[in-house]
């Protein structure tokens, strides 16, 4: 895989427009991104679709949960407006549909499965199938913080690159994970990313992100530090 660059839109650009939507991404791309981190859950349905938390009424005004409520369903929420009402009417797009806008966008997408209650496998299962089908060939990453899910993508698209995250939980044996799941990165907040880590990195030849930085000074801290990306809600900020 390629080298990842100095910064990746988190969620799009979440600071500048709804998080998770095809107008988030967008927004990343007019801001010069080339790569665009999002997350992805499993509706009802098993339709992957973009949502960072399990319950929609932060984003989408509904008290329920995403593994209750199909996409047909999903796709006439408003997910715009707890942005502002210049986004009200943004629905929550699937997989296919934003894949499809990076295509258009010419965005690298940097995909994170989200997984509640053991449901990493069939989530990674369901987003390989849409990968094999809507985005064959291309450059892509995939995180997770479930094992499970990382490892169910390994064995769905092996040529697939992955990234390790870096969180209490899966601290332990990480570098054993790392070789086995064969990652091409580890991403971690700020705190975790020393000159140790930075250290094992490069003798590696792994990339690390450091996610989520806003501000330019801590981004250019990390970067002089050798770290390869920073992934932000508001790249325009950073100035990079």
């Amino acid at each position: 895989m390629d080298a990842l660059p100095p910064v990746i839109g988190h969620r799009g650009a979440a600071a500048q427009a709804p998080e998770n939507t095809l107008a988030g991404l967008a927004r990343a791309a007019e801001l010069g991104c080339s790569w665009v981190e999002f997350d992805v859950r499993l509706a009802a349905d098993g339709v992957p679709v973009l949502l960072h938390d399990r319950s929609l009424a932060r984003t989408a005004g509904l008290d329920a949960m995403i593994d209750e409520v199909p996409c047909r369903r999903l796709a006439t929420l408003d997910a715009g407006s707890h942005a502002g009402p210049f986004w009200a009417g943004e629905r929550i797009p699937t997989l296919a549909q934003a894949l499809d806008a990076c295509r258009v966008l010419g965005l690298v997408p940097a995909i994170e499965i989200k997984a509640t209650a053991g449901d990493g496998w069939a989530a990674a299962g369901a987003v390989a199938r849409i990968l094999r089908r809507r985005w064959p060939g291309r450059r892509a990453l995939v995180t997770s913080f479930s094992l499970r899910a990382l490892y169910r993508m390994r064995l769905a698209a092996w040529r697939m690159p992955l990234a390790l995250p870096m969180a209490p939980r899966l601290r332990r044996f990480w570098r054993l994970h790392m070789r086995l799941l064969g990652c091409v990165s580890v991403h971690v907040p700020s705190a975790l990313a020393t000159p140790a880590l930075i250290a094992w990195a490069k003798r590696r030849r792994k990339s690390i992100a450091v996610f989520t930085v806003n501000d330019p000074d801590e981004a250019r801290r990390l970067l002089a530090a050798g770290i390869d990306s920073v992934i932000s809600d508001d790249p325009e900020r950073l100035g990079l």
